[in-house]
């Protein structure tokens, strides 16, 4: 499992760049690049971003011609010693750069220097922890060019979180963000730059540890999902814990149900349909699910929504499982094509979610058009 956000940079580019820590690189010159707002088709979306030195970059902002303008633009700026402290241009993704997206984007370039690194460094460890808690940085605008950037991590970046959801970032008004605010850009015209550092790793219980789950836990690896791997036979689940895989050994699965939080998601099977239907059954029972998936035919299902309907189980609360699972029409039954198929399906659901919290959230981004 990686430690870092797969979705943002990886432990070895960015430590080579930031070089927070060793001070015979404190000095060296590297930019921070950053998606500030969007409109219309873009490669990446508002609050990615890359460090960029001289020979070396590290994450991206969507590839293509654009990033290799934006890189081409700062290492011209190196080469001249004129990094501004902080700036911003729009890129129109048109015939004028040779991308067929159509929409346009504002990208805000930030000078690191020792503190800027510092203070990236110190998000970034954060990160590393694994821990799942929010961690967004605020980056200052063209209002106070020179102004430190602000790390947010604990109750700060929790508040964010619910006031922004799982918007990454963009241009926000810094009057919003009350004394976080004050300390980027003074004033109530102000603006920065917000930016989530972590995926926002959706919380996953998998039930099972056979060749299917295994397969499923390899795929999700590089994924923004928070895993929570449950078996009730000890010698199939006696893994090591990572920052974003939790290995639970439990004589009763069904009974890890009841620590899920909500909007976190149910994989069901395990080696035994005796087991599936007891954690199907108090899976459905918990309505504050985002999803309840089984492996399974329709005959199963068919089979499992009798009986629990025989228990009580409404109607309404069997309309919510999802079985069989998978994107339709991939029918293979090697546990690698049932992995893929699976994880799609729940990248997609993911997404889905996405979109209709970021469609409820205001306050972040703005639109350039």
């Amino acid at each position: 499992m990686s430690v870092l956000s797969p979705l943002s940079l990886d432990a070895q580019s960015w430590s080579a760049l930031l070089a927070a820590g060793q001070q015979d690189q404190q000095d060296q010159p590297v930019v921070m690049v950053t998606v500030a707002a969007i409109a219309g088709s873009t490669p990446r979306e508002a609050g990615a971003f890359m460090l960029v030195g001289r020979h070396e970059t590290a994450g991206t902002v969507g590839g293509g011609n654009l990033e290799h303008q934006l890189v081409r633009h700062v290492r011209k700026m190196l080469a001249e010693g004129g990094t501004p402290d902080a700036h911003f241009m729009r890129y129109p993704l048109g015939p004028a750069l040779g991308q067929c997206c159509g929409g346009a984007v504002e990208v805000a370039f930030h000078a690191l220097d020792a503190g800027r690194k510092q203070a990236l460094h110190r998000a970034l460890k954060a990160v590393q922890c694994g821990t799942g808690d929010p961690v967004w940085m605020i980056l200052p605008g063209d209002d106070a060019p020179n102004a430190s950037f602000v790390p947010l991590i604990g109750q700060p970046a929790q508040q964010l979180a619910q006031d922004f959801g799982v918007v990454r970032g963009g241009f926000v008004a810094t009057a919003g963000l009350g004394a976080l605010g004050a300390a980027v850009a003074p004033g109530a015209s102000g603006k920065a730059v917000l930016v989530r550092l972590d995926d926002g790793a959706t919380p996953l219980w998998l039930f099972g540890a056979g060749h299917v789950g295994a397969a499923i836990a390899r795929a999700l690896e590089p994924l923004p999902f928070a895993l929570h791997w449950v078996d009730s036979r000890a010698e199939y689940i006696d893994i090591p814990a990572k920052p974003r895989l939790h290995p639970i050994h439990s004589p009763d699965p069904w009974e890890e149900i009841a620590d899920m939080p909500q909007g976190a998601m149910a994989l069901i099977l395990t080696h035994s349909h005796a087991e599936d239907f007891e954690i199907c059954r108090h899976a459905l029972m918990r309505r504050d699910l985002s999803f309840v998936g089984m492996i399974g035919s329709e005959t199963k299902r068919a089979r499992f929504m009798a009986r629990m309907r025989e228990r009580g189980v409404p109607d309404a609360d069997l309309s919510r499982l999802c079985c069989p699972i998978g994107v339709p029409g991939i029918t293979g039954k090697h546990p690698s094509v049932i992995a893929a198929s699976v994880v799609a399906q729940l990248v997609g659901l993911r997404e889905q979610g996405q979109a209709q919290q970021a469609a409820s959230s205001t306050g972040a981004g703005r639109d350039i058009g």
